[in-house]
């Protein structure tokens, strides 16, 4: 990991996982200037993490906790689904 700065202003989603595993949150607005990768670390050593699971329950988390910490606010927008594959469903999808 290097170094991600963000700066009050950035609009951002936060996506982890892969294939069906895929998660996205977002979008948030960050409300102070931090370092992505640092903030990651910190939590790493405060939530040792010795399964996969446990990294991929990690990484859901650190939206929440970058909330709760007052580095990032949720902004509304509208989720829009298209559908899977070949199936396409398109509809408003609600949290």
């Amino acid at each position: 990991m290097g170094s991600t700065i963000l700066r009050p202003g950035d609009v951002i989603t936060i996506a982890s996982g892969k294939f069906e595993g895929y998660d996205r949150a977002g979008p948030f607005l960050v409300q102070r200037e931090f370092d992505l990768d640092a903030f990651v670390r910190e939590a790493k050593k405060s939530t040792p993490v010795t399964e996969r699971w446990e990294a991929t329950d990690l990484m859901l988390d650190i939206p929440r906790q970058l909330l709760e910490q007052g580095y990032i606010q949720r902004l509304p927008c509208r989720r829009l689904y298209l559908g899977a594959y070949d199936d396409f469903d398109v509809r408003d999808e609600h949290e």
